[in-house]
């Protein structure tokens, strides 16, 4: 059981280049970015869920429902350096575990939420990202990662590793459920982007090249990021059949407050 509470800050923005206004497209009528903010808010070991933005729009649709916001520049480059400004701006401690939840993760589990606070809780590392083995090859929406033990020391959107001579395994994709501890944060905030996450355009990869390890382990279980218009019709099909969002409608969490 983990003894402290972590914080929950979600990015998000409207410029999405692959699904432009993504947060605020409606899966059973609910912006998107109120069906990850929701989910969050319900993991036990969670004590705050924040939205952290510079859109106007998501602003007034997570005030509506009650959700809290963090109103963050509208220059930043990617999620991470969004959260480690809000991080600031909350004035949360550096010890306190932040667990970033990508804004694009409708089906988000608290259970997932657990696993990684849990992880960070006991753990040397600073930042620490989950995998699921899959085995969808040719998929550059996907990133990968290689480890070596617990460590990650690669990621891409290539098919990788490469299983030259030997029988093929499953990937490992980065899930989008990331832990932080909040000095972690701040250290990416002070660097610059290296030449590796220019080059495959993943923000963590910063991290690697300023010699910042990553924790990784795998958790078992389903997760869908919304990167695509073919991942939204998708997301729009499953909720129809999600038990989990027909409780958490039937009492009213999704209910506006104004």
């Amino acid at each position: 059981m983990l003894n402290e509470k972590c914080t929950v800050l979600i990015p998000a923005r409207m410029e999405s280049s692959r699904l432009p206004g993504k947060a605020l497209k409606k899966i059973a009528g609910i912006p998107m970015i109120i069906h990850v903010a929701i989910r969050s808010s319900q993991c036990s070991v969670v004590n705050r869920t924040i939205v952290c933005t510079d859109s106007a729009d998501i602003i007034f649709e997570c005030e509506k429902y009650g959700i809290e916001v963090c109103n963050t520049r509208w220059d930043h480059k990617n999620g991470t350096e969004r959260i480690a400004e809000a991080a600031i701006l909350l004035e949360l401690p550096d010890d306190q575990i932040i667990i970033d939840v990508q804004g694009d993760e409708p089906f988000v589990s608290p259970e997932y939420i657990s696993k990684v606070a849990g992880y960070v809780s006991k753990s040397k590392y600073g930042c620490v990202v989950p995998y699921q083995d899959f085995e969808e090859a040719d998929n550059q929406n996907r990133v990968k990662i290689v480890n070596s033990s617990d460590r990650i020391i690669y990621f891409s959107r290539s098919d990788v590793p490469n299983f030259f001579g030997q029988t093929s395994q499953p990937m490992k994709k980065h899930l989008s459920i990331i832990g932080f501890r909040v000095a972690a944060l701040k250290k990416y905030k002070s660097t610059l982007p290296g030449e590796l996450e220019k080059i495959e355009k993943i923000e963590l990869f910063r991290m690697i090249e300023h010699n910042v390890a990553i924790g990784t382990f795998k958790m078992d279980g389903q997760s869908l990021s919304v990167d695509t218009e073919e991942d939204y019709q998708k997301a729009c099909r499953m909720i129809e059949t999600d038990s989990y969002f027909a409780s958490l409608l039937n009492e009213g969490f999704f209910d506006a407050k104004n």
